[in-house]
């Protein structure tokens, strides 16, 4: 019933109709409130991860440029600057 968007209200209705004690409909209600935490720490670790890596890689390519072209400094931060950035749009992505 949460994901059908009702209300704990609603919820608790529902449950108290069917006859459920109200010790028992206070637990489910906990519950439900818990895994929607969890499921959304779990909703939100693809894009750390995903974060991670873009950033790593655009790191990773600013320390070969450096290496490569010792005088450019813009070339290595436009690099990481650009991971960050793909992260992020990345995260509004997901929203």
């Amino acid at each position: 019933m949460k994901n059908a968007g009702y209300e704990d209200e609603v919820i608790a209705a529902r449950l108290e109709k069917m006859g459920i004690p109200e010790e028992l409909i206070k637990q489910v209600l906990f519950n439900l409130a818990i895994q929607h935490t969890i499921d959304k720490h779990q909703a939100a670790k693809p894009f750390y991860i995903s974060a991670w890596v873009k950033i790593g890689l655009g790191v990773m390519a600013a320390v070969i440029s450096s290496y490569f072209i010792p005088g450019q400094i813009i070339l290595p931060i436009g690099l990481i600057v650009t991971g960050v950035i793909a992260a992020v749009s990345t995260k509004k992505d997901m929203l």
